[in-house]
């Protein structure tokens, strides 16, 4: 193979793999914002809570009914997180499933809630997450979840 062959297929093996690692780098990307929003829970941090989202952002609770509660400000929600005291919410996720196309991106996950200072788990359900790619990089635009107390299998992070 001649010293062009190689530096061809060299290149073309680049182009190639350049959208797969764009791809596993926004994965990645939108996987530290989620994680951000949940450490921000945990330490009351409203600052890190807020660099996740986007100012609009609500969150829509889904009952067992399927019946939808009122929406939920994110950044009213924030702002009732920083200001109580003690150790936030521990929220742990497993079971991640990410999909991107593009600037937008959903992520489904299985969660389960436990309140601060306290060891057991209060319930679980399914966080659903959209995010969007701007300027700002990866931002949640809505979020929706179930609740439910039982049958809460305990989660550690993924």
């Amino acid at each position: 193979m001649s010293h062009m062959t190689r530096a061809l297929l060299a290149a073309a093996t680049i182009a190639a793999a350049a959208p797969i690692a764009r791809a596993q780098s926004d994965e990645q990307a939108v996987k530290a914002v989620i994680a951000r929003m949940f450490d921000g829970m945990r330490a009351r941090d409203s600052a890190m809570m807020r660099s996740t989202i986007v100012p609009s952002t609500v969150l829509d609770r889904v009952s067992a009914t399927g019946t939808l509660g009122e929406p939920i400000v994110m950044n009213a929600f924030i702002d009732r997180v920083a200001a109580g005291t003690g150790p936030g919410g521990d929220e742990q996720i497993k079971n991640t499933k990410i999909q991107i196309d593009g600037p937008m991106a959903s992520v489904w996950t299985y969660y389960t809630f436990t309140p601060g200072g306290k060891t057991a788990v209060d319930h679980c359900g399914v966080d659903a997450f959209l995010l969007r790619k701007g300027s700002d990089g990866w931002k949640i635009f809505h979020i929706s979840d179930t609740s439910r107390n039982e049958g809460c299998t305990p989660s550690r992070r993924n």
